[in-house]
């Protein structure tokens, strides 16, 4: 849910950068076999500001990566993608030296790429780790032949498409309700020192980034149309602001860790998640490799654990993971979570909508056997039956159409429901004047009910029926006035 930056104040420094007065110094910077972006006068996040050439062996190879490198920072590439691509040709500068020890330059054939493409796929590296670094290697050697960092590298070097590893399907990495349960609980969260849990309910209620989240600015709510809080970050993997809406349990946690920021940083501090040690001034974000830290120890002193008893770490990308997943599970459709998660193409988040069809099935089946109606009867269900993939479609597409607090609505949702009156006393309900209509006769039709119920004395059923009315008669009003106004503008 994305926002124009008209609308949105700039996000703060990621990192404190140290200006270089000497192009000496910004050379030397360049130079060294590990970079900070701090030196290099380059925005990163606290945490991911280093890239390290250092295991890229062979000397033309390396300084041949920090030129290619060096470019690719100065045409807008992210501090991140720079680190990704020089592990990259780390594993390449690896291959180079198993193969030959004075390899030079003028090996990189076609024939040494075959090789390293069959070094990959038996290096055990997962599928998409070895993508990453045949699309990385497939990038320098194309600059190469424009730039000539590596003048003697023969021009048959090349990858092509089809030398492409095929990318494994990501399986969903949500964490079982089981699990959630303990890292939700309200005493298991009270282990956690302040600031470490209210990032924690942040990224379960939100699904940031750990990283995106570390940095939220110190007052990143935003209200909407209605009042209601939604939360103003940064997206670092598509570089925009965005807001998405945030839960009572999440805007909870903001404000707790306002209220802290102020007591120990009365001078304020630029950042929501100020680092918790030495941070006097308050001018640190939360490092991203702290945070991760403090998970896992957390996670070990409650002894966290699956549905065997037995210890498991969750991450903290995890969490958004969950979050996905539990939007897909609750009938929220892929694109809506597609803009929650502010993911850049429908791709990214059907990984959250893959779940096991056989898993979900057997669920399916077992609750079709526990089904009780209003009688109390138990309803009969056959999975071998003609209709049982029917009834399957049938239970998921009422889902998403009428999730109820105590149950499932067994109607097909082609079919209009004939008790939309309770909706009328949540605050949550919202409507306009297309139903009008429908709202002046539910006031009649509850207006005879009212009367019936006073006339038997039955209190109980009156009032609930005068709160009703109390709803429509204003809804209709203010409806009723809402289309003069229309019809007046026409």
């Amino acid at each position: 849910m994305s926002t124009s930056s008209a609308q949105i104040e700039p996000t703060p420094v990621l990192c404190q950068v140290v200006p270089v007065t000497r192009a000496s110094e910004l050379e030397a910077a360049y130079a060294a076999d590990r970079w900070e972006a701090a030196r290099l006068g380059v925005p990163a996040r606290r945490g991911r500001d280093r890239v390290s050439f250092v295991r890229i062996s062979q000397p033309w190879l390396n300084q041949a990566a920090k030129r290619w490198a060096r470019w690719r920072l100065a045409t807008g590439c992210a501090f991140t993608t720079i680190a990704a691509g020089a592990l990259a040709l780390s594993r390449f500068s690896r291959f180079l030296a198993e193969v030959s020890s004075d390899a030079d330059e003028s090996a990189i054939d076609r024939p040494l790429l075959e090789s390293y493409l069959a070094w990959l796929a038996g290096s055990g590296l997962a599928s998409n780790t070895r993508l990453q670094s045949v699309v990385f290697l497939r990038s320098f050697l194309e600059e190469n032949r424009r730039f000539l960092w590596l003048a003697d590298v023969p021009s048959r070097a090349a990858i092509y498409h089809d030398d492409m590893p095929r990318p494994g399907r990501p399986t969903p990495r949500f964490v079982t309700e089981m699990v959630m349960a303990q890292l939700e609980s309200e005493s298991n969260l009270a282990e956690l020192e302040p600031t470490t849990r209210h990032l924690v309910i942040i990224l379960t209620e939100a699904g940031l980034r750990a990283g995106d989240a570390c940095t939220l600015a110190f007052d990143p709510l935003v209200p909407d149309s209605v009042g209601w809080p939604c939360l103003r970050f940064y997206n670092s993997k598509v570089r925009l602001e965005q807001l998405v809406p945030l839960s009572a349990k999440g805007v909870s946690a903001v404000k707790a860790q306002q209220q802290l920021v102020h007591d120990i940083w009365p001078k304020g501090s630029p950042w929501l998640f100020p680092d918790v040690r030495d941070n006097p001034d308050g001018t640190l974000p939360y490092d991203y490799h702290s945070f991760c830290r403090r998970l896992r120890a957390w996670q070990r002193r409650i002894n966290l654990h699956d549905e065997k008893g037995r210890p498991v770490t969750v991450s903290a990308h995890q969490l958004r993971h969950t979050l996905g997943t539990r939007l897909i599970n609750a009938g929220v459709p892929q694109h809506v979570v597609q803009r929650v998660l502010g993911h850049a193409s429908p791709g990214m988040t059907s990984i959250y909508a893959h779940l096991h069809d056989t898993t979900v099935r057997e669920a399916f089946e077992r609750y079709q056997q526990t089904r009780v109606d209003i009688t109390g009867r138990v309803l009969d269900f056959d999975p071998e039956a003609p209709t049982a993939d029917v009834e399957w479609v049938k239970h998921n597409l009422a889902r998403i159409q009428a999730s109820l607090p105590n149950g499932y609505c067994g109607r097909p949702p082609q079919q209009d429901c004939p008790h939309p009156n309770a909706c009328l006393t949540c605050p949550d309900f919202q409507t306009t004047i297309e139903f009008l209509d429908i709202h002046r006769s539910q006031a009649e039709h509850n207006r005879a009910l009212l009367a019936r119920a006073e006339a038997e004395g039955r209190q109980r059923l009156a009032a609930n029926h005068r709160q009703v009315q109390t709803s429509l008669d204003l809804i209709v009003a203010t409806l009723e006035r809402l289309q003069a106004d229309d019809d007046d503008a026409r």
